[in-house]
C-alpha cells in the first residue's frame, strides 16, 4: 500500500497532467456491454455479508465507453442509500467500487472518497465537502474485459443521508489500455462528474463540451443499513485520568467508546463541583489508527481533550464523558478526580533542555504555585550507552492459526503474526518488569507464563486477532487489566508527539518501561530498550528499539522535524503518536541532591557546583517542588557537562567584539523574538542576579556607555 493521497496531492497531480491530457477525452466510443462478465477485484474486505447492503448510482448498466479514461483523474456520482437499501439511515460505508472495462492487462494505482452533497443550489447538487479518502492501491487487472473494483475505506464512515462517492486514478494510461467506465440509460444532470485538468475544472458528464454521456455514471457503494436496531446503544469508558487520581494544572482526557458501534457522532467532557455539569470540550473525531504492521495509517488519538484548568479553584471534581451516537442515543462516564490548577512543578529555565553546562552556575527555575515551600534540584547520572535490558521478541514467532507455530504466521496465508507489533511490544515490557523482580506479572495463577504466553494473552485483550491489528486505546486499557489481575502492582500513563528528552527521562531517569505508537507506513508498535550518545551531526539522536517486526533489537535515529518527532525504523521515518510506559509503584531511584530553595522572593535558583561531575558526561537535572498543601511535582531535563565552548563576556553573537548588536541579541531573546546568545540562555544575565528579564537590558546598555562593568558572562 503506498502514502494517503491528500486533497492537495490530487490537485497537484491534475495540474501537472493537465497539458497532456486537456485535449484527450474529443474521441470517445460507445459500446453496449453485451454479454460482459465482470470480475471482482477487491481489497482486504469483512463485512459480515448477513449486515451488508450494496446501492449504487444506477440500477442497470447498458453501455461501456472507451476512448474518454486517460487516467490522473477523479470521478464523482451522486449515490442515495434509501435506493435498493430498506431502512438505509444511519448508513455506514464501507467500500466503493467503479467498475470498468479494459482491453488488454495494466497496473493502476487507486483510491477511493466520499463527500457531502452541496445543495446550496437546489436545481444542482454538486460534491461538497470532502468527509473520507482511503489509502492509494496498487492494483493489477491480469487480462481484458470487465472488472468490479471495490475499494475499502480506511475508517467507515456513518451517513445519514446522499452523498458524492468519488474515485481516483492515479496512473496514467495509453490508449491501447481502452480503459473505459460504464453508465446506464437514464441522463440525469448534476449526477456524474469527472475532472482531470484543473484549467477545465469538474463537467458534468451528462452536459459539457467534450461529450454528453448517455446515462449516469455507474458506482456503487457497499456497508451496513442502520434501520434504527441494527447498531448497538453507545457505552463509554475512562482510559485517563483514573478516578480518584490528582491532576495538576492541566491534563490530556482520554474515552473510549466501547460497544463497537459505527454510529458515533460525538463525545461531551464535563466538569461539575457540586452543582451542575459544565462542558468544556467536544470531540466529535474518534479516529484511531488500527497500527497493524502492514498499512499505512495517519495518527489519531481517539476520543480526547486537552483540558487546561488552571482558572479553576482547587478541589474535588466530577467529570464525565457523554458520548452520542447519530440515532440521539447516548451513554455517560463519571470519574472524582482532585484538581491542582497551579501545580507544584518547577520548570528548569536555565540551563536549556539538551544544552551544555559548565559549574559552578546557577540553575534558573520557575513554579506558577504561589504556596511553594521549596524547590530541590537533584541529578542523576546520564549513561552515554544505556539499555533498559529488554528482550527481543520477533511478532512472527506468534499469531499462529495452522497448527505449524514456525512458519512465519504471514497473513496472506490467514494468520496474524504480521498483526501482533502490540502485543509483542507490550509482552517485551512484562518480562522488563518480571527480570526486574517483580515476577507476578508473567504468571496465570501459580503458573508461569513464556513471553509467548503472555503475547497471545494480551492479544486477546487487545482485540488484536479480531481486528487484524492493535489500537492505542485497546493498548492502553488492555495492559491494565492485563497488570491488575495479576497483584496491581503497576502504573500507567501515555504522553501523545513525546520529544526525544521527555522520552529519554522517562526510560532512563525514571526507569520506566516505554513503548512507542508508530505512525505513517506501516503503523506499528516498538519497545524502547535505551539510548547511545548525544546529539548526532544532524541534529538527530539514536535510540535503541526492540522491534517486533524484525525480532531484533537495533538502533534507530529520531528527529525532530516542523516539531515532530519522528523514529526511523527499516529506513522510514515514522511519526510518534504515542508512548505509553509500564512503572512498578514499589520503584524507587536515588539521585544526588543539588541544592535546595526556600525562598521565593528572590525567585527560585540553586547553584550548580561541579563537585562530583565529570567533563563530557551527561546528567539529569530533576526540580522537585512541594507546596503548603503538601502536593509535589517535578520536570527534568538531560545536559552534558562540557566547558569546551570559550565565550567573550558580553559577547552574545561571537563576532569578537562587545556593541550595540549584541544588545539587540539580548533585547531580542528577552522579549521572545529572537534566539538565545550563543552559549545558552544564563549568557543573558549580565548582571549575575540569576535572573534574565529586563534589568539585564538596562545593565547592558549602561556597560555600552561606560557606565557598568562588563557583563559577567
Amino acid at each position: 500500500m503506498l502514502l494517503r493521497p491528500t486533497a492537495l496531492a490530487l490537485l497537484v497531480l491534475l495540474v501537472g497532467t493537465s497539458s497532456t491530457f486537456s485535449g484527450s477525452k474529443s474521441n470517445p466510443r460507445l459500446e453496449p456491454i453485451g454479454s460482459d462478465v465482470r470480475q471482482d477485484i477487491r481489497v482486504k474486505y469483512d463485512l459480515a455479508a448477513a449486515s451488508a447492503c450494496t446501492t449504487g448510482s444506477v440500477s442497470q448498466i447498458f453501455w461501456y465507453i472507451e476512448q474518454w479514461v486517460t487516467g490522473n483523474e477523479l470521478y464523482k456520482s451522486y449515490i442515495d442509500p434509501s435506493v435498493g437499501c430498506p431502512n438505509p439511515y444511519p448508513f455506514t460505508i464501507r467500500e466503493i467500487n467503479m467498475p470498468m472495462h479494459f482491453r488488454k492487462a495494466v497496473s493502476l494505482i487507486v483510491s477511493v472518497d466520499i463527500e457531502d452533497v452541496d445543495a446550496s443550489n437546489p436545481n444542482c447538487r454538486v460534491p461538497g465537502v470532502m468527509r473520507a479518502l482511503s489509502s492509494d492501491y496498487q492494483l493489477s487487472i491480469p487480462g481484458a474485459g470487465g472488472y468490479d473494483i471495490w475499494i475499502p475505506l480506511d475508517t467507515p464512515l456513518v451517513v445519514n443521508g446522499p452523498f458524492y462517492a468519488g474515485f481516483f486514478l492515479g496512473t496514467s494510461l495509453d490508449t491501447f489500455v481502452n480503459a473505459a467506465i460504464y453508465t446506464d440509460t437514464t441522463k440525469i444532470l448534476c449526477r456524474s462528474w469527472n475532472i482531470w485538468d484543473t484549467a477545465v475544472g469538474f463537467v458534468d458528464l451528462a452536459n459539457n463540451d467534450f461529450y454528453d454521456f448517455p446515462g449516469r455514471l455507474a458506482m456503487e457503494v457497499n456497508g451496513t443499513a442502520g434501520g434504527g436496531q441494527a447498531q448497538p446503544a453507545p457505552q463509554i469508558a475512562w482510559l485517563a485520568p483514573t478516578s480518584g487520581g490528582m491532576m495538576l494544572g492541566s491534563t490530556t482526557l482520554w474515552a473510549a467508546e466501547t460497544s463497537g458501534s459505527t454510529i458515533i457522532d460525538y463525545v461531551t467532557f464535563e466538569y461539575a463541583n457540586g452543582g451542575p455539569f459544565t462542558e468544556f470540550a467536544r470531540d466529535y473525531d474518534g479516529g484511531s489508527p488500527l497500527r497493524d504492521g502492514v498499512n499505512a495509517v495517519s495518527s489519531g488519538n481517539g476520543f480526547s481533550a486537552n483540558w487546561d484548568f488552571s482558572a479553576l479553584p482547587e478541589g474535588t471534581y466530577s467529570i464525565r464523558a457523554t458520548v452520542y451516537d447519530t440515532l440521539g442515543r447516548s451513554a455517560t462516564a463519571s470519574i472524582s478526580v482532585y484538581l491542582e490548577p497551579t501545580p507544584p512543578t518547577p520548570r528548569i529555565t536555565s540551563p536549556l533542555a539538551g544544552s551544555d553546562i559548565c559549574p559552578p552556575q546557577g540553575i534558573l527555575l520557575q513554579c506558577s504555585d504561589a504556596n511553594m515551600q521549596y524547590i530541590q534540584v537533584y541529578r542523576n547520572n546520564a549513561a552515554m550507552t544505556y539499555a533498559s535490558g529488554l528482550t527481543a521478541l520477533p511478532e512472527h514467532s506468534l499469531g499462529n492459526a495452522n497448527t505449524n507455530p514456525n512458519d512465519g504466521n504471514y497473513s496472506v496465508n490467514g494468520e496474524f503474526g504480521d498483526y501482533y507489533s502490540g502485543p509483542a511490544a507490550a509482552a517485551i515490557l512484562t518480562k522488563l518488569w518480571y527480570d526486574r523482580g517483580y515476577q507476578n506479572i508473567m504468571k496465570s495463577g501459580t503458573t508461569l507464563l513464556t513471553i509467548a504466553n503472555v503475547a497471545e494473552t494480551l492479544a486477546t485483550l487487545f482485540g488484536t486477532r479480531l481486528n487484524n491489528g492493535t489500537r492505542d486505546e485497546m493498548l492502553y486499557a488492555g495492559l491494565r487489566t492485563y497488570a491488575s489481575a495479576r497483584g496491581n502492582e503497576f502504573n500507567f500513563d501515555f504522553q501523545r508527539n513525546p520529544s526525544y528528552g521527555l522520552l529519554r527521562a522517562w526510560v532512563e531517569d525514571e526507569r520506566r518501561g516505554v513503548l512507542l505508537g508508530l505512525s505513517g507506513n506501516p503503523g506499528k508498535y516498538v519497545a524502547v530498550n535505551g539510548f547511545s550518545g548525544w546529539t548526532q551531526p544532524d541534529s538527530s539522536f539514536i535510540v535503541s528499539l526492540s522491534d517486533p517486526a524484525s525480532g531484533t533489537i537495533h538502533d534507530a535515529s529520531c528527529r525532530n522535524l516542523l516539531g515532530s518527532w519522528q523514529m526511523q525504523v527499516s529506513g522510514v521515518w515514522h511519526p510518534v503518536d504515542i508512548m505509553i510506559s509500564m512503572t512498578a509503584k514499589t520503584l524507587n531511584i536515588t539521585r544526588s541532591l543539588v541544592g535546595t530553595d526556600v525562598v521565593r522572593n528572590d525567585g527560585w535558583s540553586v547553584n550548580l557546583p561541579s563537585t562530583g561531575l565529570v567533563e563530557n558526561n551527561l546528567y539529569f537535572l530533576r526540580a522537585v517542588g512541594r507546596d503548603s498543601s503538601g502536593f509535589t511535582g517535578s520536570s527534568a531535563i538531560l545536559t552534558r557537562y562540557s566547558c569546551a565552548g570559550s565565550y567573550v563576556a558580553g559577547d552574545y553573537n561571537s563576532d569578537s567584539s562587545t556593541d550595540l548588536a549584541d544588545l539587540f541579541v539580548l533585547i531580542d531573546f528577552i522579549t521572545g523574538t529572537g534566539y538565545a546568545p550563543d552559549g545558552g540562555a544564563r549568557r543573558a544575565d549580565a548582571n549575575c542576579d540569576n535572573y534574565v528579564n529586563v534589568a539585564d537590558i538596562v545593565y547592558y546598555m549602561n556597560y555600552l556607555f561606560g557606565l557598568a562593568a562588563i557583563p559577567c558572562r
